[in-house]
């Protein structure tokens, strides 16, 4: 089975990718983290990559569709944060792989913003705070570590706004893409992680029973 996972940035596709690539035995392939890859390298390209995701904009198709390529296997798969563009998911299209569903989990922009620009992370050992929904015991100080937690640029409020901004503007489009070829599975984002991996498995399970039928 072969899936992406469409949703703005702070919608959770990340989370739900996860936990799907683990209970159907998929390979998770995330663009975030090969571009954080690039950029830990320090190359000429990492830090190009570093200066557009700090900005909140998007890197170009050709490099985007470069890094998947390198890591994509023909079958048992799942995408998360490619394609973000309407030509990317027409290049992938083109690639002539059998995409089976496209799950957009749908979050609106205001709990979107609430949620990015109150996380935190610790520059030691990387460990994920938020403001509101999971502060740590002391402000602005990692529970594990005791360094001092930092906020990371593309989670910044006008940044977010920005991400939102060409989300919407770039992105929505493959929306409307997927759901002409039928195979578009709509999510509320708002629910519990739980609740929501739990719905997503329920359909995707339903799907496969009819297909094997």
């Amino acid at each position: 089975m072969n899936l992406i996972v469409l949703g703005a940035p702070g919608a959770g596709k990340g989370t739900q990718a996860r936990s799907l690539a683990q209970k159907f035995n998929l390979k998770h392939i995330s663009t975030g983290d090969l571009l954080r890859k690039k950029v830990n390298s320090k190359s000429d390209i990492g830090l190009k990559i570093s200066s557009l995701i700090n900005k909140g904009m998007l890197v170009s198709d050709e490099l985007a569709t470069q890094l998947l390529k390198e890591e994509l296997p023909k079958e048992n798969f799942i995408l998360d944060g490619y394609p973000r563009t309407l030509n990317q998911a027409k290049i992938l299209d083109d690639m002539n792989l059998k995409i089976d569903k496209v799950i957009c989990v749908e979050v609106k922009d205001k709990i979107i913003v609430e949620r990015m620009s109150g996380r935190k992370i610790c520059p030691n050992c990387s460990s994920m705070y938020h403001d509101f929904y999971h502060p740590p015991n002391k402000i602005n100080v990692c529970d594990n570590c005791n360094s001092n937690l930092v906020q990371r640029d593309d989670d910044k409020m006008m940044t977010v706004l920005d991400r939102l901004k060409i989300y919407h503007e770039l992105t929505e489009p493959i929306i409307n893409f997927y759901a002409a070829k039928k195979i578009l599975l709509r999510v509320d984002g708002t629910d519990s992680i739980n609740k929501i991996t739990e719905f997503i498995i329920n359909r995707l399970e339903e799907f496969q029973n009819a297909y094997n039928d």
